[in-house]
């Protein structure tokens, strides 16, 4: 399975930081674009690992799409 994600970039004088506004515990910062990017698409992975690991064995994780008028 396949998830998009928004990634809410800022670019300052000293780097680059940012949001993943569909997972709002996740920010991350880096030196460029592209480590900014990878450190996202890291933190996503780890955020994902995490939620798998801790749920209960009895619990049952569905993904749904909903949409939404812009």
């Amino acid at each position: 399975m396949t998830r998009k994600y928004s990634l809410m970039m800022e670019s300052g004088p000293t780097g680059y930081s940012g949001y993943i506004p569909e997972l709002p515990s996740i920010l991350v910062t880096g030196g460029s674009a592209e480590e900014l990017m990878t450190r996202a698409t890291e933190a996503i992975q780890i955020y994902w690992d995490a939620l798998r690991a801790e749920r209960s064995p009895k619990s049952e994780l569905r993904e749904i799409e909903v949409e939404l008028p812009a």
